[in-house]
């Protein structure tokens, strides 16, 4: 005979699962999913989303080699400094040469901004960037034709990995936030789910610094179309996105601003000069990779013009998730600050403002970031070029049927299936049995929680 105790038991146990259930967004056969996908939760996941600019393959490579990240997708857009279509394919071709075909998925997201800024991105320089790796005049290199993207799009890849993801996710934007903003509004249950946001770029000067904050067409036609040194492009291109983002909710956003990256400056002098004291020995297409930057993408440029942007922002990341006081990142400051669509139509759209409060108490919509306002170069070069030589590439350990994103396809494919199954048993079999347990369990909840 069963112990009344134990089976008083068990009765209690099933309703607190089913509580849990009820009160989060992952019902009983998602938690199934999760459980499938068998996550490594030693190392903090990111998703990385990128416009697939030189220096965002730059912070990829670096990511890859940091053991105490665990990279769990790619994801690209197409708003930005590369066309739609290699915005993908030059991530894949790329994971291939460093030694990391198949270790993670790639996304192909958004190609138009939720609002476009007018802003028009030079051919020549979209050219340079979309033929990168391919171009005799560049790094001569041959794709390999067989690479495979993620079996996602961008939206659903990140949707998909913060629902299922064991532990809150980080956030890695290397260009506009048109796809995490896309992904928010179709499914704002994920916000809970990401951990801290980090984005490269942006500008937040005090609103002293703007002189208008209406449109002057007779200054010049609004908007510009021509870049701008005082803009930040991952902002302006997409500026409603920003806003969209910023306002969501997400409790850490944290920028490593343009500002602060264009201090970083160095040249190919200095970096080979670094490589020779550190004695660090890059692989030529590595070595080339970098060293290449100024020849490839603007051949008018001195040899000063190797700026490290949006791989800046993915160290900073590092030393914030791991509370390195050593860093490169010698300041921080935490601000509120107000983007605007435009100030006084000359080149000063999508422009990021502080001190807001200060001369606008009551302004709304104030969004909170941690910004680095002070970054050492030598610091920064060294922990680079360390990273990317050691070839440790962590993220891609995996073999392909263990990547995340390709376990997600496997396990929501078998147990989507099973619960098909579950719902046709319980219309046939004892449904008055299922409906009155399940609303018996639905008032014990209900009760419980008031």
């Amino acid at each position: 005979m069963v112990d009344p105790r134990l089976l008083l038991a068990s009765v209690f146990l099933i309703i607190v699962n089913n509580c849990y259930v009820y009160g989060r967004p992952l019902t009983f056969i998602e938690q199934q999913v999760q459980l499938c996908i068998n996550q490594d939760i030693k190392r903090q996941p990111v998703i990385i989303d990128t416009d697939t600019d030189v220096d965002d393959l730059w912070a990829i490579h670096y990511l890859l080699n940091v053991p105490t990240v665990d990279v769990l997708a790619i994801t690209t857009v197409g708003d930005g400094y590369s066309k739609p279509f290699y915005s993908g394919s030059n991530v894949l071709t790329f994971l291939d040469l460093i030694g990391c075909s198949n270790g993670v998925g790639v996304g192909y997201g958004v190609n138009l901004p939720l609002m476009s800024s007018g802003y028009v991105i030079p051919s020549s320089l979209l050219d340079a960037i979309d033929s990168y790796m391919t171009s005799p005049t560049c790094l001569n290199q041959s794709a390999n034709i067989f690479l495979q993207p993620s079996p996602f799009g961008s939206i659903e890849l990140i949707k998909l990995s913060l629902k299922y993801s064991k532990i809150p996710v980080d956030i890695l934007v290397l260009g506009t936030m048109t796809n995490i903003a896309t992904a928010i509004s179709e499914d704002r249950s994920i916000i809970s789910k990401i951990g801290t946001l980090y984005f490269s770029g942006g500008q937040f000067k005090s609103i002293n610094s703007y002189t208008s904050l209406v449109p002057n067409l007779t200054v010049a036609t609004y908007p510009e179309s021509e870049e701008t040194s005082d803009g930040s492009p991952n902002a302006y291109l997409d500026i409603l996105a920003l806003q969209r983002v910023g306002m969501s909710g997400i409790k850490n956003i944290v920028a490593m601003p343009l500002i602060t990256q264009d201090t970083m400056l160095i040249n190919l002098t200095q970096l080979n000069e670094t490589l020779k004291r550190l004695n660090i020995q890059l692989k030529p297409f590595v070595l080339s990779f970098i060293s290449s930057f100024v020849k490839c993408t603007s051949p008018n440029q001195t040899e000063s013009y190797l700026k490290w942007w949006d791989n800046s922002a993915a160290q900073f990341m590092v030393q914030m998730q791991t509370n390195n006081s050593q860093g490169f990142c010698l300041r921080t400051q935490k601000v509120k600050s107000h983007y605007i669509l435009s100030a006084d139509s000359h080149q000063f759209y999508g422009q990021g403002m502080i001190d807001v409060e200060t001369f606008l108490p009551n302004a709304h919509g104030l969004v909170n970031y941690t910004i680095c306002t002070e970054a050492n170069s030598d610091i920064f070069l060294a922990e680079f070029l360390n990273k990317i030589s050691s070839e440790k590439l962590y993220s891609c350990e995996r073999q392909y049927n263990h990547r995340f994103d390709i376990k997600l396809q496997q396990c929501m494919l078998k147990f989507e299936n099973a619960e098909q199954q579950l719902n046709v048993a319980k219309q046939t079999s004892f449904p008055k049995a299922y409906v009155s347990f399940d609303l018996f369990i639905f008032f014990v909840c209900y009760l419980s929680s008031r």
